[in-house]
């Protein structure tokens, strides 16, 4: 049987396009004519469009050499699909190649939006048995009922594969009911979450990948970074494990609430104070407005009885409060 005809086709697409002087040999032939075209001939036969016998050449339906030629690249087309499926397994040998080399791996890489970041961040959490590991400093912003089921189904997968979730955020965070409803999802499940004083700056180690908000000023401040260099994302783990070991356990800080005078946020802000940052730099740091803060510290002087923040601070500097996260 000719290689160019049955299931056997394997002719580029290129190939298949048909000239005028082609058609009009492939209706000669059609039509039992006589045709004195070689180099047409010889295309239309490598189609499968025409085919020889004996000495004659014979036009063959070209509705069957279609289907023919559909039919062997949807083949082609599946081994193909099939083979780049293949593809991440190739790079999970990486972890045999990587250690002991100086490579890093892959460079950073900027995002251009929050979206696309937690697409990034599903699709490296799909396969890792690393652990999920997040840093969430500042005043927690209000997420969306969505976004909140999000989170919770992330988390419920990793758990459920015996993969390490593990949390850390400010004080804020334990009277924020979106968070609080996470948190405890995350602990009745498995996870660990704590709280800290001093968190690092906002950072998502996905297994072995690293990606951190945008810290180059002159781009978009909606984009982001995915790090895959080792290097940068051992690093960035050993600054995780740091700030985690000095941090409280969620249930312990929330058993203290009821003992302070001060909200969590308004610790927040006297700590940053503290340290000699101004209420504008406070105000940056925790993500909310100048006004906010000092709202937070008015509320606070009414609950105390005061009249100025340098009364406060110096309250604060002797307070039961600064013990509590």
């Amino acid at each position: 049987m000719d290689k160019n005809r049955g299931g056997g086709m394997e002719i580029a697409a290129s190939v298949l396009t048909v000239t005028t002087e082609e058609e009009a040999t492939y209706r000669a032939i059609a039509e039992g004519q006589p045709v004195d075209a070689p180099e047409a001939v010889a295309h239309l036969v490598s189609i499968g469009l025409v085919t020889q016998v004996g000495d004659e050449y014979v036009a063959v339906d070209p509705r069957v050499v279609a289907q023919q030629h559909l039919a062997s690249h949807h083949a082609a087309l599946a081994a193909t699909l099939q083979q780049m499926g293949q593809v991440s397994n190739l790079e999970t040998l990486a972890r045999h190649y990587d250690p002991g080399r100086y490579y890093g791996g892959p460079v950073s890489e900027r995002v251009q939006s929050r979206h696309l970041i937690n697409q990034r961040i599903a699709h490296v959490l799909a396969d890792t048995h690393d652990g999920l590991l997040t840093a969430q400093p500042g005043v927690p912003s209000d997420r969306s009922p969505a976004a909140l089921q999000d989170g919770i189904r992330r988390a419920r997968a990793l758990l459920e594969r015996g993969v390490p979730v593990r949390s850390l955020y400010p004080s804020a965070a334990l009277t924020h009911p979106p968070t609080a409803e996470y948190a405890t999802f995350v602990l009745e499940h498995g996870g660990e979450v704590r709280v800290g004083q001093d968190l690092p700056p906002r950072m998502v180690l996905a297994g072995r990948d690293l990606f951190v908000k945008n810290h180059v000023p002159e781009s978009d401040d909606a984009a982001g970074w995915h790090i895959q260099d080792v290097a940068a994302t051992a690093f960035a783990r050993d600054v995780f494990e740091s700030y985690w070991s000095r941090a409280t356990p969620w249930q312990e800080a929330q058993a203290a609430l009821d003992d302070a005078v001060s909200t969590p946020v308004q610790r927040m802000i006297l700590r940053g104070l503290a340290k000699g940052d101004t209420q504008s730099a406070v105000a940056t740091q925790l993500g909310v407005s100048g006004r906010e803060v000092g709202r937070e510290l008015e509320a606070l002087r009414d609950t105390l009885g005061m009249r100025s923040t340098n009364q406060l601070m110096v309250w604060w500097a002797t307070s039961e409060d600064k013990n509590v996260a």
